[in-house]
């Protein structure tokens, strides 16, 4: 059996346990293989169709922001990690809409952050800049956490 043969192999069996995109696929092919056999073996996958990297970014874009609830910045980072191409991970995350996100970050902080919310005084405001880093942290704008903010408290106001 040749080196090519044993690579797609591999790629087929790495691909039954997860998705890859092509690129991280052959940079996990090269661990054992050739560049030239592990780029070949990614290429074939690809051709199959067991590989596609629009599929696999949307999909990590839906695990980061809706499942890890992760702002854009944070996300996009996530998916550069798994050697997407910016152009990839900027057409996943385009249908995230401001909106989207708005409503991502008031979940989080009627869920997470009630609690630190609402101190007066001091305090309070120290527990609002805590908060507004951790979500900082995450990956979100300052401009859509203050829009979440604001949207919060006119809900807490109604009431």
């Amino acid at each position: 059996m040749t080196e090519l043969e044993t690579a797609k192999r591999r790629a087929m069996y790495l691909l039954g346990g997860r998705d890859y995109g092509r690129n991280e696929l052959i940079e996990k092919l090269k661990n054992n293989y050739s560049e030239e056999n592990a780029v070949k073996a990614a290429d074939m996958m690809c051709e199959l169709g067991y590989v596609d990297d629009g599929r696999y970014a949307e999909k990590l874009a839906r695990k980061y922001i809706v499942g890890h609830k992760y702002g854009k910045s944070r996300a996009a980072l996530m998916m550069r990690q798994k050697l997407l191409d910016p152009e990839v991970i900027e057409k996943a995350l385009e249908k995230y809409t401001n909106d989207d996100i708005t409503a991502e970050i008031t979940e989080l902080l009627r869920k997470k952050y009630a609690g630190k919310l609402f101190i007066e005084g001091d305090e309070g405001r120290k527990e609002l800049r805590k908060v507004i880093a951790a979500l900082a942290r995450r990956g979100y704008r300052y401009t859509d956490i203050k829009a979440a903010l604001e949207l919060l408290s006119e809900e807490t106001e109604e009431d």
